[in-house]
């Protein structure tokens, strides 16, 4: 079947997704591509105001100086845009300002069920009339979910772009959400939660994000918990829905379709016409809707993060991030690997200045597994390869990441080795931190078998031209595919209301600096650490705390 749903980021599993997985620098390149607001991001050249042409509309449309990307935001909120691209392919999506960040105990996974709900019954189509559809278009249409937006998406032949809206504008203006469809949710939700903890680079990841942020947002559950689950209904469901999928909360994005025709199928296909809702503090009388928390609109930031009520966690007014840090150790010594995530808190995209530095640090770091068949841009030159996998026979696997959200992100390296070496692994990775944090090398260190690089060899000029090539290489070669450039084009508008150019994206990697890194680093290694280990943990358990005290870090 060429539609392919994708559950949760954890679950991408389709070509694109697999390609961006492969390459270190992905959540790196996605933090910059999805920056806040500030006057140096600006369109390049002067923009322009012209009102739009369709009828109906009633609003107003902003031209980049390029003349590239048009931004037309509808009377009620909803915002349109489209970026010029010649091609045989085009591709169209829609993006909703939810996710697992803004659920609380009542709605916990309800962004993981709606996107399974995904391409089912509407008030137009049935699910088999949805699927013939699909079947008929024969592109890639695909639907996630992640911590800060649900997305549907679908790249197809130019002729085929109004099949495709009319099909994104019914599953997510016009759900059904049957009982029968919930049903199914329930037999086939545990089957995808059981495959996920039985693979540990997916199931660390959610467990990582779980302790960093114990009190809510960041650290809700991704996907949906078994005992939600059986709690949700129908009615629950659609009440979220009304909720969450809200004009001023969607973006409609096209890649290669010309922004006249785009907005006139908006039109036609009802985005206009979804009205912005009334407050969920104050129902209507005789409704049912569920009680859920109202974002603030003082600002763009605040809407972005809504607000998140649970009377059962201790949220920060706005529903802003709280970074908690922590250590959770599941003990199963009879895997064949024990594996680690050491994590503090870095940037998030409202820090812009300071997310350019974190993604150049992570293509410094790099890693990998500890075979790789080699080649250009594979990263065999970067830290954790040549001080770490090229040292260490024992380590299996050592590689760094950053995951970044709105108003905070989680840095850190993952790595396993094999049993009994795991309190040495920890010393390995937090000796690489370290060794970046102090920057320039010292006149004299002390090594060991064990570790044969100090926290004392500093940055070289070589190694930081090396990761800030690599990071535009792969920056570069990501927005060549249509599916990306699209994401990209959504997420920047959703996220601040106008689309970033490449070049601009450069100029700011241009502007790293040794010093810059080694600083950020210094900053990652005063917050608490968040430490997740599985396996074989006893060694661990019982030396980290003082190998924290050895590099100076709180867990």
């Amino acid at each position: 079947m060429p539609m392919l749903l994708r559950g949760a980021e954890l679950l991408r599993k389709h070509s694109i997704a697999t390609a961006l997985r492969s390459m270190a620098g992905y959540t790196a390149l996605s933090g910059l591509r999805y920056k806040s607001t500030t006057a140096a991001t600006a369109p390049v050249g002067p923009s322009k105001s012209h009102s739009a042409a369709s009828s109906g509309l009633r609003g107003s449309t902003v031209v980049s100086g390029d003349g590239q990307t048009h931004v037309t935001t509808l009377s009620n909120g909803l915002r349109v845009t489209s970026e010029r691209s010649p091609g045989h392919f085009t591709a169209v999506g829609v993006y909703v300002d939810g996710g697992s960040r803004y659920e609380d105990k009542s709605t916990s996974g309800y962004a993981h069920l709606m996107d399974r709900l995904a391409f089912r019954s509407s008030e137009r189509f049935s699910s088999a009339e949805s699927m013939a559809m699909i079947e008929k278009l024969g592109g890639s249409i695909m639907s996630s979910s992640s911590r800060e937006c649900i997305m549907y998406q679908a790249a197809v032949f130019p002729h085929d772009v109004p099949t495709a809206l009319k099909l994104l504008a019914d599953t997510t203006l016009r759900p059904m959400i049957l009982p029968e469809e919930v049903d199914e949710l329930r037999v086939a939700v545990p089957w995808e939660l059981q495959d996920v903890e039985s693979k540990p680079d997916m199931f660390l990841p959610e467990k990582l994000h779980e302790v960093a942020f114990r009190t809510g947002t960041l650290g809700n559950p991704l996907l949906c918990p078994v005992s939600q689950l059986n709690a949700a209904t129908p009615e629950s469901l659609s009440a979220y829905h009304r909720r969450w999928y809200r004009p001023e909360r969607i973006v409609v994005a096209a890649v290669g379709v010309d922004h006249e025709d785009l907005v006139r199928m908006c039109c036609e296909n009802g985005f206009a016409d979804l009205a912005p809702l009334y407050s969920p503090t104050s129902p209507a009388a005789g409704s049912s809707e569920v009680s859920l928390s109202e974002p603030s609109a003082k600002s763009w930031f605040n809407k972005i993060l809504g607000a998140s009520s649970n009377a059962h966690q201790t949220v920060a007014p706005g529903g802003r991030s709280v970074y908690t840090g922590g250590t959770w150790f599941d003990p199963k010594p009879d895997m064949d690997f024990t594996q680690i995530y050491l994590a503090f808190k870095s940037a998030g995209i409202d820090n812009e200045q300071q997310l350019y530095t974190y993604a150049t640090l992570q293509m410094l770091l790099g890693g990998g597994g500890s075979f790789s068949a080699g080649g250009p841009g594979k990263g065999m030159y970067s830290r954790l390869y040549t001080r770490v996998l090229n040292q260490h026979a024992w380590i299996e696997s050592c590689a760094a990441f950053h995951h970044c959200y709105a108003d905070s992100g989680l840095f850190g390296i993952s790595a396993s080795c094999r049993p009994r070496n795991e309190h040495a692994l920890l010393d390995v990775i937090a000796t690489e931190l370290e060794a970046v944090a102090l920057g320039r090398p010292a006149a004299s260190s002390r090594t060991s078998s064990r570790r044969p690089y100090t926290a004392h060899d500093g940055l070289s000029t070589l190694e930081v031209r090396r990761a800030k090539n690599q990071l535009k290489s792969n920056l570069l070669m990501n927005l060549e595919s249509r599916m990306v450039q699209l994401e990209d084009l959504g997420r920047q508008v959703q996220v601040s209301g106008h689309k970033v150019p490449a070049d601009t994206m450069i100029e700011r990697i241009e502007a790293v600096t040794p010093q810059d890194i080694s600083n950020a680093a210094k900053e990652l290694l005063e917050s608490p650490a968040t430490l997740v280990a599985q396996g074989y943990v006893d060694g661990i358990k019982q030396f980290y705390p003082q190998i924290a005290t050895n590099h100076k870090i709180t867990i």
